[in-house]
């Protein structure tokens, strides 16, 4: 790597939720596979201990659902010349971004985990972005979520939803959601909210004024709030559906339909970062990844505190299965690949191939930026 004889990589998340840890782990794995880290200290660095390592320097740092926190865990990783920024989220990836576009040296900065990083205000387009910014926007098909909610409940009329007002991707759900909602002839009761605190009012609300369902966006907070939302839930018997398939297992989540190879988003980014590393890869000219894939999980414990019978079809495609307290995985060999047990370090050799396949997809090129450009034009942006 042209920036330093041995970079300092600095991992920094908005929090702790269950699915950052995969993806950290995918992330050593990674740069285990390609020699950057041993397996010891792999194993070290899996206790999110700083480590000076004998090729790399890794530092941690965690924002603790603290919006306040992120700048300074931002200036400290930047105080301590990290030549990457890896962040995991779209309130952190933002920061990181707003703290370096006036550097005449800017760090790298690879993202994931980062739901519409356009609205989000940390790139335009794919191609067109801050040349040393780059990584992974999650793509959550909506119309596919709402498929499932109606899958269930084919006569459900009204619904409610909770987001963050604060955060772009919750702001992008719900419009989602209304607009879906309001196109299949469903009411929908909204309810913004700014912290955790409000969530329980706001989920009591919907249920009073006669919300069949609670339907969720993405968002850090609601995701955090899930617990108490699903208390709320079943005690009033309307089930909690949620974009993201691994939410059954983390939260108690009814129904979760959404992106859930965190594993193969760790890869990813560290894909990006090993790259980097070894000079093979200009970040300014290597576009954001699209991640898609959508799972299906039911919670059969959930459903049953909430008197809701799931629809047969759901039974028949659910790639997870939460049933007397016990994980079932019915997943595909594809699924099965992206959900690589963590501590899986496949030998480089192994991957090199589709490795490069990958970045080289990533690879912008003019005519991709005029194209992307016209489109932002042609849409007033």
């Amino acid at each position: 790597m042209a920036q330093a004889d041995k970079p300092t990589i600095a991992i920094l998340r908005f929090g702790s939720l269950p699915y950052m840890a995969i993806i950290e782990g995918a992330i050593l794995d990674t740069l285990q596979s390609y020699g950057f880290i041993s397996a010891d200290e792999n194993c070290i660095l899996e206790e999110r201990v700083d480590h000076q390592g004998e090729h790399v320097n890794i530092i941690w740092g965690d924002a603790a659902f603290d919006f306040p926190a992120i700048s300074v865990m931002v200036d400290d990783a930047l105080d301590q010349w990290a030549d990457v920024l890896v962040t995991i989220g779209a309130s952190v990836t933002l920061g990181a971004v707003n703290a370096t576009l006036d550097m005449e040296d800017p760090p790298a900065i690879l993202f994931t985990e980062v739901h519409n990083p356009y609205r989000a205000g940390i790139a335009d387009a794919a191609c067109i972005k801050p040349d040393h910014v780059t990584g992974t926007e999650i793509v959550t098909s909506y119309t596919a979520f709402m498929d499932v909610l109606q899958t269930q409940d084919p006569d459900i009329s009204v619904i409610g939803t909770i987001y963050n007002t604060s955060e772009a991707s919750g702001v992008y759900g719900v419009e989602s959601i209304v607009e879906i909602a309001d196109e299949r002839g469903l009411s929908v009761i909204v309810n913004g909210v700014t912290s955790l605190s409000d969530l329980r009012a706001a989920a009591d609300s919907l249920v009073s004024k006669g919300a069949e369902a609670i339907v969720l966006p993405i968002d850090s907070l609601t995701t955090r709030g899930l617990p108490i939302i699903v208390t709320i839930a079943n005690e009033s018997g309307a089930p909690v559906f949620y974009p993201s398939s691994r939410s059954v297992v983390y939260f108690g989540v009814t129904i979760g339909a959404g992106y859930s190879r965190f594993n193969q988003s760790g890869v990813n980014v560290g894909i990006m970062l090993t790259a980097y590393l070894d000079g093979e890869i200009d970040i300014s000219d290597t576009g954001i990844h699209i991640a898609t894939g959508t799972g299906l999980g039911l919670n059969l414990d959930s459903a049953a505190a909430q008197g809701v019978e799931i629809a047969d079809e759901l039974m028949q495609e659910a790639i997870v299965v939460i049933d007397d307290g016990r994980l079932e995985r019915r997943r595909s060999t594809e699924v099965a690949r992206a959900n690589r047990q963590r501590g899986v370090v496949v030998p480089q050799e192994q991957t090199r191939e589709s490795d490069m396949a990958f970045l080289a997809s990533l690879q912008c090129t003019d005519a991709m930026i005029a194209e992307q450009q016209a489109a932002l034009d042609a849409a007033g942006e």
